[in-house]
């Protein structure tokens, strides 16, 4: 594979072309999202080993979205079968089964270090208004994060479609991440200006006309799944700006 650096305004148009896709496929996208968090946070909720299974579970179910958004882009619709092909193949889903241990094993360290690092007091608040939120700690998290997002936030791809082993997957995903450090910078401030944006744009303006909470909820969860689904997809054109492969030489 050939790892290219793009320029920093790249960024901004992933997340362009991630609404283009949902676009093409504005029904069926956003519910192979539901899918996919589902396949993440139904194993989360199950005590003691749930981080470690949803761990485990990560690579398989990024894939089978990227697949997803991938048959979008070809002009097919998306289905179920998107995420069952992960598994389906025994090179990749060894390949996927070794990175979601590592993955899940990594997760968990981080866990263990936040910890040990945060106030146990601040962990355990629940913040009522936005003033409420714990920067400082969830700021700390996100440091402790940054490495293995780096490592993972390719690695699938590469284990998945490429037949990568998990060390060769997670080299080639730090080294895409840090040749294009300044694209996924701007690309990380317009993903949240987008969403946050939008979110305390529906906030404000259903708070003035809804007093129910229930109620609102009812209005604001579609459109974040719909924010949600342009994030996820802005992935697929990311692996395909960042990688290609060699004219001459195998993967």
């Amino acid at each position: 594979m050939l790892i290219n650096s793009v320029s920093a305004g790249t960024g901004a148009r992933w997340l362009l072309d991630g609404a283009r896709l949902l676009r093409q496929q504005p029904l069926g996208l956003p519910a192979m999202v539901v899918v996919y968090l589902m396949m993440l946070l139904v194993p989360a909720m199950i005590p003691l080993v749930g981080i470690a299974i949803s761990g485990v579970l990560g690579p398989f179910a990024t894939v089978g979205l990227m697949q997803c958004f991938r048959e979008a882009a070809a002009g097919r619709p998306p289905g179920m079968g998107q995420f069952a092909q992960p598994f389906r193949e025994q090179a990749s889903r060894v390949n996927l089964f070794r990175l979601g241990l590592i993955n899940a094993a990594l997760l968990m360290t981080v866990a263990m270090l936040a910890a040990l690092v945060l106030p146990e007091s601040t962990a355990e608040a629940q913040p009522q208004t936005i003033e409420q939120l714990p920067v400082q700690p969830l700021l700390v998290q996100l440091l402790l994060y940054s490495p293995v997002m780096a490592l993972m936030w390719f690695a699938p791809l590469l284990a998945g479609w490429h037949d990568m082993t998990p060390g060769k997957a997670m080299f080639g995903s730090a080294v895409a991440c840090f040749r294009n450090l300044g694209a996924l910078l701007v690309y990380g401030l317009a993903a949240l200006a987008l969403t946050m944006g939008v979110s305390l744009f529906l906030v404000t303006i259903l708070g003035a006309l809804i007093s129910s909470a229930e109620m609102m909820s009812f209005f604001v969860a579609p459109i974040a799944l719909v924010l949600m689904t342009i994030v996820q997809g802005s992935f697929y054109p990311m692996y395909l700006s960042i990688f290609s492969r060699q004219a001459s030489a195998s993967d």
